[in-house]
């Protein structure tokens, strides 16, 4: 099962933890792919918003899973989670322990991992995909 990964990029600063999550990701199993990195090359590479969120909407529409590292509300994380959900794919949300998930977020989601650290999600998400499969 392929899998689109949204999380709030903010450029060099933490390219390595996206790279960790997608590779946790593939760890479990799931295919991997991340807009930002298989797409922009983690580069600002769309002049036009509209043009940037279709992009993504097709690439949404040829995955199977959306996750989400959710630390709050993003922007971008949000639009990527309605089209998800509109499309009716599978929708995992990744948070650290302790955060606060509004209950919307919770009603279009199917499944919640809280980790202490990062690698806790593998497991969880094994379970997932063969539960899934």
């Amino acid at each position: 099962m392929k899998v689109f990964i949204t999380a709030s990029f903010k450029g060099s600063e933490n390219k390595n933890e996206i790279e960790n999550i997608c590779s946790l990701v593939n760890k479990s199993g799931f295919e991997d792919f991340c807009f930002v990195r298989d797409v922009e090359g983690y580069q600002k590479t769309f002049d036009n918003a509209h043009e940037l969120m279709s992009r993504a909407k097709e690439e949404i529409a040829k995955c199977d899973v959306l996750l989400i590292e959710y630390d709050g509300p993003g922007h971008g994380r949000m639009v990527e989670l309605g089209i998800a959900y509109a499309l009716n794919k599978k929708i995992i949300l990744i948070t650290e322990e302790g955060v606060s998930i509004k209950e919307t977020i919770l009603g279009v989601t199917d499944s919640v991992i809280e980790y202490k650290d990062l690698a806790d999600i593998v497991d969880p998400l094994s379970l997932l995909l063969s539960k899934w499969k």
